[in-house]
């Protein structure tokens, strides 16, 4: 069982990672269309199971992608993975800084924003890695 794991290279990590994403904000789009053409109202018959499903099959596909993710690091060399793991630092501190900024502006100015702070710190978290990765590789080339 571990040799099978150990050989498995997670193909097509960008293929699910669009389509776990198309899953994702999908009902939000085909909901309108049903709405419109079948005439009704909105039902929990129709928007629990269609969000239900479709947010399972885009957990499915970014859990299959972080792990294939995870092993193509793991499998690389030293560089890369010190260039992986300065850049999840320089993310790590970017989120927690701007988290208490957030909680602090979205509390004294905002309150009802603090229901969507989860989603402003993962697009926050997203940006400093990708930009932290660009940062480090210049520092190594």
């Amino acid at each position: 069982m571990k040799n099978i794991l150990k050989n498995f290279s997670f193909p097509h990590k960008g293929k699910i990672l669009i389509a776990s994403t198309i899953f994702l904000f999908a009902p939000m789009f085909l909901l309108q269309i049903i709405i419109a053409s079948v005439g009704l109202e909105k039902s929990g018959a129709i928007t629990r199971p269609l969000f239900l499903v479709s947010s399972l099959l885009a957990c499915v596909g970014f859990i299959y992608c972080s792990i294939g993710y995870h092993f193509q690091i793991m499998q690389g060399d030293e560089l890369k993975l010190k260039i992986h793991l300065e850049s999840l630092n320089i993310a790590f501190t970017t989120t927690l800084v701007f988290l208490f900024a957030l909680i602090f502006v979205f509390l004294n100015f905002a309150p009802t924003m603090l229901n969507y702070i989860l989603v402003i710190l993962a697009v926050i978290a997203i940006i400093a890695y990708v930009l932290g990765a660009e940062f480090v590789k210049e520092k190594y080339e």
